[in-house]
């Protein structure tokens, strides 16, 4: 078979072969250079994740990330500790009804065994629905802690368990006091007894 070599190297063909190739050299260039982007935006992206994890779990406030199913995203450590939820449980993205529970067996919650069902039942409703309103939880080994619920743009919850321990107890030792000033005979502001202390 003869080739016409002449129809290869004719100028024109040679001028389209060139352009085609730049073209797709271009194009190869341009998606490179917008996986690379991708890349690095990804790497950023994780990073910053690994570093507001991070910074989460040095927090004593207890957050739980759900998704728009109630599955944990995301258990910080001072829930872990507060519940004693165990890492591999955490991790594992558990449903929300199972953290309730797990808190329930291991007899987190300063409740009497007979109303622990019905408090998990209202407070997983009250968190699907988003209800924002806090409630304050005391648990069994004497911590008290205020939860929150934010509903997050997606569908999700943000759940907060921050600690109020120090300004319970004070409360109650005010509380305590007026109690006992009260069992007292007389009134203990009497201006008499102010004046004795001066």
């Amino acid at each position: 078979m003869h080739y016409d070599w002449r129809l290869i190297l004719d100028p024109g063909i040679e001028t389209v072969i060139i352009v085609i190739a730049a073209v797709g050299i271009t194009l190869a260039i341009r998606l490179l250079r917008l996986r690379r982007a991708a890349r690095a935006r990804e790497y950023e992206q994780h990073a910053t994740a690994q570093r507001l994890s991070a910074a989460l779990d040095r927090i004593d406030i207890g957050i739980v990330l759900l998704n728009a199913d109630t599955r944990a995203e995301f258990i910080n450590r001072a829930f872990r500790d507060y519940f004693t939820l165990p890492d591999e449980k955490a991790d594992s993205k558990p449903p929300l009804i199972a953290l309730m529970y797990h808190a329930r067996d291991t007899h987190a919650y300063a409740l009497p065994d007979d109303e622990v069902d019905s408090f998990i039942a209202r407070r997983v409703e009250m968190i699907r629905a988003g209800t924002s309103t806090p409630t304050t939880l005391r648990l069994a080994n004497g911590r008290v802690l205020r939860l929150s619920c934010a509903v997050l743009p997606d569908g999700g919850r943000m759940l907060s368990y921050t600690p109020v321990t120090d300004l319970i107890r004070h409360t109650d030792e005010l509380s305590e006091r007026d109690y006992y000033l009260a069992l007292r005979e007389g009134d203990v502001f009497s201006s008499h007894r102010l004046d004795a202390a001066e």
